[in-house]
């Protein structure tokens, strides 16, 4: 999700998605349709061609049903809806906030952590239980390798990060050296 830009309307049309995911208890089959309307839409040139004059109704949702095989009418009338309001841009941002709401719902909060080298399964297993015991969630770690750390980590879940990197620190310990509190 780094560098996603995440609009204002995705947010609405998501949590719309989810009240209608949840009174037909069909979370997992819009998570489907909205990981195609995400795989459409996530680079200009698709957007652009679908929304072309000469795209027809018929040939988009052959489209769409070839890219999310079985979807439900209600779900195909999404797409035709931001089709016709020329909205299809929005695909990522709704993506992006359907299963921000998803996981709410589910009680799962996502993590990433940043470290100077790949962390082994076990210790990513370790972090990610440590980390579910201090927020009472199911914790879902994404790790990624930042070799600008030097060593030890970054961790960012939902709005907070906490910075444990060497890198970090040794900035934290030149300061103190400099003003002369060590």
């Amino acid at each position: 999700m780094a560098g996603l830009a995440r609009d204002v309307a995705g947010r609405r049309y998501a949590g719309a998605i989810m009240e209608i995911a949840r009174a037909n208890a069909s979370f997992a089959h819009w998570q489907e349709a909205i990981d195609g309307l995400d795989a459409l839409t996530s680079q200009r040139p698709f957007v652009t061609a679908l929304q072309a004059d000469g795209m027809t109704d018929e040939r988009f949702g052959a489209i769409v049903e070839q890219v999310v095989p079985g979807i439900a009418p209600v779900e195909l009338n999404l797409f035709r809806l931001l089709r016709r309001k020329g909205r299809l841009a929005l695909g990522p941002s709704i993506a992006s906030y359907y299963r921000e709401l998803w996981d709410q719902e589910r009680g799962i909060e996502r993590a990433v952590v940043r470290t100077a080298v790949p962390l082994e399964e076990s210790a990513r297993a370790a972090m990610a239980q440590r980390l579910s015991a201090e927020t009472g969630k199911q914790v879902e770690l994404e790790a990624e390798v930042d070799a600008s750390l030097i060593g030890g980590a970054v961790i960012r879940i939902g709005d907070r990060m906490v910075d444990g990197s060497t890198r970090t620190r040794l900035q934290l310990l030149r300061g103190r050296l400099q003003q002369g509190m060590v």
